[in-house]
């Protein structure tokens, strides 16, 4: 499931996390699973109202993703 759910925000070649970095301004980071866990860290940098931004939109995302909307 954690791949999934990563994978709406990474999207295809990286397509919607670089949308959100470029709709918020902010540096996000996602580190690879660590081993014998599938979860992963995402690191958000830049200024408070960035981070706001990014975190809000990564939410949207898996919001959406979880409640089967799919498209946001």
């Amino acid at each position: 499931m954690w791949d999934k759910l990563i994978g709406c925000i990474i999207g295809r070649q990286g397509t919607k996390i670089n949308e959100i970095r470029q709709m918020s301004g902010a540096q996000i980071k996602i580190a690879n699973a660590t081993e014998g866990s599938s979860e992963r860290q995402i690191t958000i940098t830049g200024t408070p109202a960035n981070i706001s931004l990014a975190q809000y939109l990564i939410n949207a995302r898996l919001t959406s993703e979880v409640t089967g909307m799919g498209a946001l």
